[in-house]
């Protein structure tokens, strides 16, 4: 692949746009993420971005604290690939792994984090895969250190059908006035991706590595709750909330 032609700073920013039309305040809530880091933690010596794609809250993150340690993790190759290339640096790097898979965290060494951010991704995860995560992460983070996560978590069809509706509809209006202003969405993106040919083998390996994986029901706030507590960390709370979008923190 000639990397010389491939503008991939061009590529991160346009997925930088693509996902401010389903979280328009996206860099808010990355800044407050990076706020709360700080705040808790102090200046983090190590950090971990979780589910990284293309790097978007590592570049942040390496910016805000730069002496920091960060690691980016993910399965997408080619999302990988773009991180690497666009972020990447002596400070920031990057490794593939499977949050699904047992001893994932391996690719992190043997330190201990003082704080792990993720935004837009866990919510791929069946609930029984975040309760593995949450014990994973519980392992990790030093005591004192935070897990923050900004995503979609139903409010639950069972416990709050009404309102689980109402904050899907919500969500639902958010993106379709995003795309109404001419907001690329996530299909239009993935097609000019598969449209560059110096693209093809890393989506060829991402569809093969995606070919199987199946999805339960969606992961409820209830659930995300439960899995942190039951993990064993201190405080478990929700700091911000539009629709079914949360961010959710949860101090080790």
């Amino acid at each position: 692949m000639s990397q010389q032609r491939i503008d991939w700073t061009g590529w991160l920013a346009r997925w930088d746009d693509q996902q401010a039309g389903y979280l328009p305040d996206r860099e808010e809530q990355f800044a407050l993420m990076l706020d709360v880091v700080e705040r808790i933690t102090g200046t983090p010596a190590r950090f971990l971005d979780l589910a990284c794609g293309p790097g978007s809250i590592s570049a942040r993150a390496a910016e805000r604290f730069p002496a920091a340690e960060i690691t980016g993790v993910d399965l997408d190759p080619f999302l990988l690939e773009i991180a690497r290339q666009a972020v990447a640096s002596d400070r920031v790097s990057f490794a593939e792994a499977d949050l699904r898979a047992p001893g994932w965290d391996g690719v992190l060494g043997d330190q201990s984090l003082d704080a792990v951010c993720s935004a837009t991704a866990l919510h791929w995860l069946d609930p029984a895969d975040l309760t593995t995560l949450a014990q994973t992460l519980a392992q990790r983070i030093r005591p004192g250190g935070i897990f923050l996560n900004a995503d979609t978590m139903r409010l639950g069809p069972t416990e709050v059908p009404r309102l689980d509706a109402l904050a899907v509809e919500l969500r639902d209006q958010i993106w379709s006035t995003s795309h109404a202003n001419g907001v690329e969405d996530w299909e239009t993106w993935w097609k000019a991706a598969a449209a560059e040919p110096a693209f093809t083998a890393l989506l060829t390996e991402r569809e093969t590595r995606f070919a199987d994986r199946h999805k339960g029901r969606d992961i409820t706030l209830t659930d995300t709750v439960e899995a942190f507590r039951k993990a064993g960390f201190a405080e478990v709370a929700v700091l911000g909330q539009v629709a079914d979008k949360h961010l959710f923190a949860a101090i080790r």
